[in-house]
């Protein structure tokens, strides 16, 4: 099943974001294809005698920062002696925040069991851990407008994975959901600093990925020499993002390197892959079998189980395509 939600629901995706005049063969390149993929790849400078650490540090350098009023929310959030009338004055203080905040908070996607008609009702009703969700979400998608190439496509997938994650936690009884949308929402932020430091060469590899079904990873890693994943797991430390969140978003395409993954890495590795199934995004695999994806079987989640977290997430990013 594919949900209406694909910013391309049909056709090729070109280099500059746009579907190319002619239809381009699909089928998997071969090793040569690849290597032309790479070698067209015109890549910024970066010092060959960099260490992966060092060049990750450089990529996320072209990254917006935390806003500065968004940065202070998030730190009174983490302390227990903060109150809600502080937490709905600083907000308040940015009004672009305070309105994206309002509008995910009253979204489909977001589910909340009420309507939200103000600042305080959301900080109240919803408890701290939720408006650290909401904040980190409006956050992220005033980062993601900045790309402009496909950002549509990865804000879909970002937003479907989050909502997955809290689906699977939920169905799993996971305690901290809201975490479990956090590191799903957030797991390819990667992506969207590599493309406002490289942007041609990722857009080669985004036009690869959507058309040919090749693997965002492994043409990063051909490319760069390192991954989204890493540059992700630095952005959420460099964000102070509890540590089980950073290891979750720099692990999540590495299971088996892992002697023993943590249950929030292997419920956004499963949410990754079940965004995958329903073409949720830049990367298609509707004939892609759950039952045997490693994470959802170590999960305890039966065919039963998936079909029904497919079916929600399907549902709830019909009712609001492209997601807040």
């Amino acid at each position: 099943m594919k949900p209406e939600t694909s910013a391309v629901a049909a056709g090729k995706l070109a280099a500059n974001g746009k579907r190319p005049a002619k239809p381009v063969e699909s089928g998997k390149p071969s090793s040569e294809g690849q290597r032309n993929i790479v070698e067209r790849g015109k890549l910024p400078p970066l010092d060959s005698g960099m260490s992966s650490a060092a060049k990750v540090a450089e990529v996320i350098g072209d990254l917006p920062a935390m806003p500065h009023i968004a940065s202070q929310v998030l730190g009174l959030l983490s302390d227990d002696d903060s109150n809600p009338r502080e937490i709905n004055r600083l907000i308040t203080q940015d009004q672009a925040l305070a309105a994206r905040v309002l509008k995910v908070a009253n979204s489909p996607f977001y589910g909340a069991s009420r309507s939200i008609a103000t600042l305080n009702d959301a900080i109240v009703f919803m408890g701290f851990e939720s408006i650290r969700s909401l904040i980190t979400t409006a956050v992220l998608k005033g980062i993601y407008s900045k790309v402009g190439l496909a950002e549509k496509l990865l804000w879909e997938h970002s937003v479907g994975c989050g909502l997955a994650a809290r689906k699977i936690a939920q169905e799993i009884r996971y305690r901290r959901r809201e975490e479990a949308y956090l590191a799903g929402l957030m797991h390819d932020v990667g992506k969207t600093a590599l493309f406002l430091h490289a942007p041609e060469a990722m857009g080669i590899i985004m036009e690869d990925v959507y058309n040919e079904g090749t693997d965002f990873f492994e043409l990063e890693q051909r490319m760069f020499g390192f991954n989204h994943a890493l540059v992700g797991g630095a952005i959420t430390n460099q964000w102070r993002f509890a540590a089980n969140i950073e290891e979750a978003i720099a692990d999540h395409h590495q299971l088996d390197a892992a002697t023993s993954p943590a249950e929030l890495t292997q419920i956004v590795s499963a949410a990754n892959c079940l965004c995958h199934k329903l073409s949720v995004g830049p990367t298609k695999k509707p004939d892609l079998d759950l039952t045997r994806v490693k994470s959802l079987k170590a999960l305890g989640l039966t065919p039963e189980r998936i079909e029904k977290i497919l079916s929600e997430v399907e549902e709830t990013l019909r009712a609001d395509p492209a997601g807040i």
